[in-house]
């Protein structure tokens, strides 16, 4: 039995060594690393840290985009009894300060030039930095800022592997593993300390709803500091021997996901919502007879897929149907997104939305939701095969006691759950109960067939002036599935009426006015015209249709600028900061009550080279009213 990431590292070096480890696409070839060259790396780097200065039970940073240098420097971390720290590749300079500051980190590997940039103002507070895109790079190298290769090559003495055979002896399944950062929805984000033992747990909890064999291909594109990501392309693979493929770059990840086909696939909820509103989008601008074709397929497969939902027999003309829509249909866009050989598929982070659950198990993926956090490894609730009704994010995992506190908090228990945040023990006892349940902070129910309805955060769940319960997420779940709208933030708590602040989707948006001859010149010119509310008021409307009167959304305003992380209006995994957005746009926010038509915004905006001032006049509408000369909204 595997006690440590590093035991099966070492497993698999011995017991299949030639096989693929990682692989990765540069200059259009992919690399493969095999398991025994895998280790052999990882020990020789481990072994140049400790000559630069890193010790055991200390921290070292990693700032950039996915690739082998990645895992290879939190792997050789690891074995030596260090505690790596992911930060977002596109944190803003402050961040990555804080970060260093704050961890006191030892020492940081960086990707490229632009990474190093946001480092070296706080090069006094380091013992290395190590780059690994050296290419051009020599101009930087000193004493402190070093090409990774010479880290490794540094690693390579005897001397070094004998201290590093010394640092490995003390790495138990108690070690710190992973400073995992939390979503930091509310503030800042705090470092959740993680054990080998924590995070082998929570590869167990998920081992029956995510059933990897060995040898699977599984693509690495999300940002590794989040917690999916990592327990995806570090502890899985570990774990279960999967073979990691590695994108060439961000903008090439929709062809190179194509590429490889991979066996599973995770995305959060908002790229999967994404994907969804992108096909459905591209369909209804396709041409008479395949839009037909498309609209009938589509049909057909959802129909079929909503009667398994519901345990009703599907018949066989319906049956027949099916087996002539999904070729003509479903296979292709599979094959497009990259999913054809797709066995299983994972969506976390935020539940999904059930009709973009539904859309995708109507193409044929085995999608499945996996609810938890940072905190718990990744892995607390998720779908079991054949058990997947699409309202719920599933029942509890191997191991894993779930329960509801009297005020509708979800609260764990489990192997997986993390020691407690690095260097505040404050937020650590604040975030367990007297008899030791975490916290998560979010609220839910168990249904009659024990699947847990997630309702969103506890804060955010409340009610509307006549006391009808509002769950806002629950809302924007069902707004988003439209190809249109990219992020909703809905309002109603202590309202006599629910109101909404709507993100258009830029590229669906942008073709759908193209094709219209609507002229715009900017984004923020796209959101006052009159013809997108009318748009953006009929998908509200036929959203909401289903819903009782007291849910519908009545009014609603577009903004005039994406939301975005360096404004701290989402994290940086795209999760709305309901609180700075309400802060943000409080103006807004009043006149949508107020009977207002029409309010001018002054917004401060952030950008890499610096700051400025964003002025707007932004519309408020009122579902089924004009909002310009001639046009009348939802109809």
């Amino acid at each position: 039995m595997n006690r440590t990431l590093v035991e099966f590292l070492a497993h698999y070096a011995e017991t299949k060594p030639n096989a693929p480890a990682l692989r990765v696409k540069r200059l259009g070839v992919w690399e493969t690393t095999s398991w025994a060259h895998l280790k052999q790396t990882v020990e020789q780097l481990a072994g140049g840290l400790l000559q630069l200065g890193l010790e055991p039970g200390r921290v070292l940073a990693i700032l950039g985009q996915n690739a082998p240098e990645w895992v290879i420097a939190e792997m050789a971390a690891q074995t030596v009894g260090a505690m790596p720290m992911g930060i977002y590749a596109d944190a803003m300079p402050e961040e990555v300060g804080y970060f260093i500051e704050f961890s006191e980190c030892q020492g940081i590997v960086v990707s490229d030039e632009e990474q190093l940039d946001k480092v070296l103002p706080h090069l006094e507070k380091l013992k290395f930095v190590l780059v690994w895109e050296e290419a051009g790079m020599s101009k930087y190298w000193n004493e402190r800022v070093r090409p990774f290769s010479s880290a490794v090559a540094l690693g390579q003495t005897a001397q070094s592997q004998q201290a590093v055979g010394a640092a490995k002896s003390g790495v138990g399944p108690d070690t710190i593993a992973l400073l995992a950062p939390t979503s930091g929805t509310t503030a800042r984000s705090k470092l959740a300390m993680l054990t080998h033992a924590q995070l082998i747990a929570g590869a167990e909890a998920g081992r029956e709803t995510i059933s990897i064999r060995g040898g699977e291909w599984v693509f690495s594109y999300l940002p590794l500091p989040w917690i999916g990501e990592q327990m995806l392309t570090v502890v899985r693979n570990l774990t279960d021997g999967t073979v990691v493929h590695f994108p060439e770059d961000m903008i090439t990840v929709r062809e190179d996901v194509k590429e490889v086909q991979p066996d599973f696939y995770l995305a959060p909820a908002r790229l999967w919502e994404d994907t969804a509103a992108l096909v459905r989008s591209r369909m209804e601008d396709a041409d008479g007879l395949k839009k037909a074709v498309y609209r009938w397929g589509m049909g057909v497969l959802l129909e079929c897929a909503q009667r398994e939902f519901r345990k009703e027999p599907i018949g066989f003309g319906l049956n027949l149907a099916r087996a002539l829509a999904y070729p003509l249909i479903a296979r292709p866009i599979r094959a497009r997104m990259g999913l054809a050989a797709c066995r299983i598929a994972a969506t976390g982070g935020a539940p999904l939305g059930p009709e973009v659950f539904t859309f995708f198990r109507a193409l044929g993926v085995d999608i499945r939701q996996v609810y938890g956090q940072s905190e718990t490894a990744a892995t607390s609730v998720a779908h079991l095969p054949g058990d997947t009704p699409p309202e719920t994010v599933g029942k509890p995992l191997r191991n894993t006691q779930v329960r509801i506190a009297e005020d509708g908090e979800i609260q764990v228990k489990g192997g997986q759950v993390f020691t407690g945040y690095f260097k505040n023990e404050a937020a650590t006892k604040e975030t367990f109960t007297e008899d030791g349940w975490f916290r998560t902070g979010d609220a839910g129910f168990f249904n009659e067939n024990g699947h847990l309805v997630l309702l969103g955060r506890l804060k955010e769940v409340g009610a509307l002036a006549d006391g009808t319960r509002f769950a806002p997420q629950f809302l924007e779940n069902r707004l988003k599935y439209s190809p249109y709208i990219r992020e909703a933030v809905v309002i109603g708590h202590g309202k006599p009426f629910v109101t909404a602040l709507i993100e258009l989707d830029p590229e669906n948006t942008q073709n759908w006015a193209r094709k219209r001859g609507i002229v715009f010149s900017t984004y923020q010119s796209l959101t006052s015209n009159p013809q997108v509310y009318a748009l953006i008021a009929q998908e509200l409307k036929m959203a909401c249709e289903s819903l009782p009167d007291e849910l519908k959304v009545r009014r609603f305003a577009i903004l005039p600028k994406e939301l975005h992380a360096d404004d701290e209006e989402i994290t940086r995994t795209r999760k709305v900061k309901r609180g700075t957005v309400e802060s943000r746009y409080a103006g807004l926010l009043a006149a949508l009550y107020d009977g207002s038509k029409q309010v001018k915004l002054s917004l401060p905006i952030r950008y890499l080279e610096g700051q400025g001032t964003l002025e707007a006049e932004v519309q408020i509408a009122d579902v089924g009213e004009p909002v310009g000369p001639g046009q009348k909204v939802g109809t």
